[in-house]
This record gives structure tokens, C-alpha cells and sequence, in this order.
């Protein structure tokens, strides 16, 4: 197979003011009116440059396809910086300068001399969780307004205008099969229209058993009272015969008559692999365990719920298999979601239940 989950690859280069937002990110979201363009540049004492009212005639901030771009300190795409933190531009009620911010936050009066000779002329417009900031420079009277992306210390990137911004701009993902088949509609996959079994589902143990051995009444009690929450039935039963381990079934239709193509399928079990019970955790655990108290904060303040987020399955944070109990409740059938996080949660695939997400899995090969 071409490509392997390592390898970070570039999907998009360069876009235009047509191409700039992410359309699928931004659904529901308004453009911004005369009114409001009106009351930003009066509260900041600024005009917006011709090719920033073009994007926010289309949306008033939101989220961004191409945000990033080639390290300056190295020729591997996974270094790529960030040119626009969070993938994303705030609305304009909540662009501010960095006065503003030196005032709201009490910092001296020359926090930001490095920056600006006067900081009342940078204004940000995109911000990241370490102080990653995108400005647009109004230093220089009369002239299109620099771009300007700051640490809030230093200048770490400056563009003389709009054209020179989006040419550095590019969207990178992890490869995956799904992703790489949006961009190859020739690829394939042959799948077993079969769906699972009880006796089929499981192929082996996992890479931590030596040995596939079934669950108890007694362990699937005990995890269920660390978590907190009831397991669905078929996946109980699905415990009772294998603790968890290998399977083929990781394939899932993104629409409901898929064809051949591997455009129409995605890869939902990451590590082709479930937890056994005592490895369950929920997203809220993961950020706590493994990266510590800062990630859980971060999870908790962006994803409400995610203490209700038990993931099934994953390769690192990038890929993970849940089940989502936020909607019904901790002792109610969950759905059952695939999401990609670079950054931002990201459902790609979706069952109603447990059942429906059974009944959709398939075991395929790709051509």
C-alpha cells in the first residue's frame, strides 16, 4: 500500500479568496454585514484591506482550510508551522489590538515594544493556545496592512500583503486511506459484503495479550463502575467471547449504498485493534494520563462532555473509535463516532448505536 499512517502529506497549496474557508467547517455560520464591519473599524480605528471584507462577506470568522506552512527549520512536513493558529479567524466583534490586550491583561507598558512601536496599530485577527497570534500591522499609514504572525514576544513571520499571506499557505494531514482517496478517485476497495458475527468479529489477541482469552460478568461489572457507564449489550457479548483484540472488520460506509471506491469507505478502527476492558478510558482520562492536567483543561473547555467520550480504539490522539454517551446520557445507548483530531475533533463517520455500527463494519483490501 502506498503511504503509510506516519507520513504527513500536503492535500491543498496556495488557496484563493474562492478557496480560503473550510465550507464543510462552517456550516450555519453567517457572514458579517455592513453593520459589523462598520462597528470593528470604529472600535479599532481601522479599514478593513479590500480582500478582508471579500472573506468575510462569506463568513464572519470561522474555520480555515489551508492554516499552515513549510517549517523554516526543517524539510519535514510534520514540523509544518502554524500560519494561522487554530485553523481558524475570529469574528470581527472579537478581533482586538494588542493595547487592548496589554490593558485587559495589566501587562507593562512595553510588553509588546519588540513587536510595534505602537500596539495599538496590531490587530489580531486569529489566536492560538500559546500565544500564537496572526496580526494585521497598520504601522505604516495609508498601505495594505502587513500580516504579521507573533509569538506575542517576536515577529516570527511577516507578509507585505494578502497574496504573498495565502502563496505560503497549505493544508497537510496525516495519510490515510479515506483522505488519499478524495485526492485518488481511482483507488478501490474490495470489501466482503458479509458483515460481522459474534464468531467472526475477532481475528486474534491484541499486541498486549499473548492469547485471546473471553471477559466475565465480574470484569465487565467492575469496568463499567470505574467509567461510569453502561456498556451496550452487543458489545458486552462481544467481551464475553474475547477480551478485546485484533479484528479485520475496520471498514464503515460513509453512505448508506457505498461503491467500489474507496472514497465511499473509511478506516474506523484504528490500530485494527479494541481495547480490552481494563484499557477502556474515556477522552477526559487520555488527556489526564497521558499528556497531563494542561491538555485536560484544554479538552474540557473545547469539547464539553468529553469525560463521555470512551474510546474503543486509537492510534495516538489522531485517530479515535468512540463511544459518545453526551447526547443520551452515561446509561444510555450510545452512538458510536470515528473522529480525526489535528487540533479539533472531527467526526468522520457516525452510527446511531452500537448495532447499526456492527452492521455497518466490513472487512476489505484496497486495489
Amino acid at each position: 500500500m502506498a503511504g503509510s499512517v506516519l507520513d504527513w502529506r500536503v492535500y491543498g497549496r496556495a488557496p484563493s479568496l474562492e478557496t480560503f474557508w473550510d465550507e464543510a467547517g462552517n456550516l450555519g455560520r453567517a457572514a458579517a454585514g455592513a453593520d459589523d464591519i462598520a462597528a470593528a473599524q470604529a472600535r479599532l480605528g481601522i479599514e478593513l484591506p479590500p480582500w478582508l471584507r471579500a472573506l468575510y462577506a462569506r463568513y464572519d470568522g470561522g474555520a480555515v482550510r489551508m492554516a499552515r506552512a513549510a517549517s523554516l527549520h526543517s524539510e519535514d512536513w510534520i514540523d509544518a508551522d502554524w500560519l494561522i493558529p487554530r485553523a481558524r479567524l475570529l469574528p470581527l466583534a472579537e478581533w482586538f489590538s494588542l493595547a487592548e490586550l496589554r490593558r485587559r491583561e495589566d501587562y507593562r507598558d512595553d510588553a509588546f515594544a519588540a513587536l510595534a512601536a505602537d500596539d495599538s496599530r496590531l490587530v489580531a485577527i486569529a489566536l492560538g493556545e500559546d500565544n500564537g497570534t496572526l496580526c494585521l500591522d497598520y504601522s505604516q499609514a495609508g498601505a495594505e496592512p502587513r500580516i504579521v504572525l507573533t509569538d506575542q514576544r517576536r515577529r516570527l513571520r511577516e507578509y507585505p500583503d494578502h497574496a504573498a499571506f495565502l502563496a505560503d499557505l497549505v493544508e497537510i494531514q496525516y495519510w490515510n486511506p479515506a483522505l488519499q482517496a478524495r485526492h485518488d478517485p481511482r483507488a478501490l476497495l474490495r470489501h466482503d459484503p458479509r458483515p460481522p458475527s459474534l464468531d467472526t468479529f475477532w481475528s486474534g489477541p491484541g499486541y498486549w495479550a499473548d492469547a485471546a482469552a473471553p471477559a466475565d460478568e465480574a470484569a465487565l461489572a467492575a469496568a463499567e463502575a470505574r467509567l461510569g457507564l453502561r456498556l451496550p449489550a452487543l458489545l458486552r457479548a462481544l467481551y464475553l467471547r474475547q477480551d478485546g483484540g485484533s479484528t479485520e472488520f475496520v471498514w464503515a460506509p460513509l453512505r448508506r449504498q457505498p461503491s467500489w471506491h474507496l472514497y465511499d469507505w473509511e478506516s474506523v478502527v484504528p490500530g485494527d485493534s479494541v481495547a480490552a476492558l481494563a484499557d477502556l478510558r474515556t477522552l477526559a482520562d487520555w488527556a489526564a494520563d497521558f499528556q497531563g492536567s494542561d491538555a485536560l483543561y484544554g479538552f474540557v473547555r473545547n469539547y464539553a462532555g468529553c469525560e463521555r467520550l470512551l474510546i474503543l480504539a486509537s492510534h495516538n490522539i489522531e485517530w479515535l473509535l468512540c463511544l459518545d454517551y453526551r447526547e443520551r446520557g452515561p446509561q444510555q445507548e450510545p452512538e458510536v463516532v470515528y473522529f480525526e483530531y489535528f487540533g479539533e475533533l472531527v467526526a468522520n463517520y457516525r452510527a446511531r448505536d452500537f448495532h447499526r455500527f456492527f452492521a455497518d463494519l466490513r472487512r476489505g483490501e484496497l486495489e
